[in-house]
């Protein structure tokens, strides 16, 4: 099963990650403070992925990668100053951290798209043609701006817990049955 470990000498540092990853729909999420701990769990995985700072209490990132199993990446991050000295082979993102970096990065590094950061489903193409049909639609009718009807059309969908395709469809019957 694929997991991630995340490894900080200062907890809060791991707890951050954690919950940025958390939040983005990544589960199996183990926290470590040692680089003994998060050995210990990477030999427990078939694969994943270990997210550590640049230097743990006792070991630097490339001695780390020497004793992970194959099966198991590194990402570093750190500033870019200190991920100068890590290995070529290393993943690595940057600090500050921008949480959609990570989570792209996260996602690439376990060959999968990513959870989808706000939980937003993609139209299709059919309910992309209705929501602008329909937003066109009040803008004529009602005299509203575009920015106005799609919040009117975001609204109802809320309000009836429909997609905005649906609650679009439903807006053009009723004002085509006019």
């Amino acid at each position: 099963m694929k997991g991630i470990i995340i490894a900080f000498s200062r907890e809060e540092d791991g707890k951050n990650v954690k919950r940025a990853l958390e939040r983005n729909g990544y589960e199996n999420l183990t926290l470590c403070t040692s680089s003994s701990q998060a050995l210990q769990e990477a030999a427990l995985m078939e694969e994943g992925i270990l997210i550590c700072g640049v230097r743990l209490k006792e070991t630097h990132c490339s001695e780390l990668r020497e004793y992970l199993p194959p099966a198991v990446e590194l990402l570093v991050i750190g500033t870019e100053a200190r991920l100068s000295g890590c290995p070529p082979d290393v993943m690595t993102v940057t600090a500050p951290v921008r949480v959609y970096e990570l989570i792209n990065t996260v996602g690439m590094m376990l060959g999968e798209k990513p959870p989808n950061v706000r939980g937003r489903k993609t139209r299709s193409g059919e309910d992309e043609r209705a929501v602008l049909r329909a937003k066109r639609l009040l803008m004529e009718r009602n005299r509203l701006t575009e920015e106005a009807a799609h919040r009117y059309l975001q609204k109802r969908s809320m309000e009836t817990g429909r997609t905005m395709g649906e609650t679009a469809r439903m807006v053009l019957l009723l004002y085509e049955n006019d």
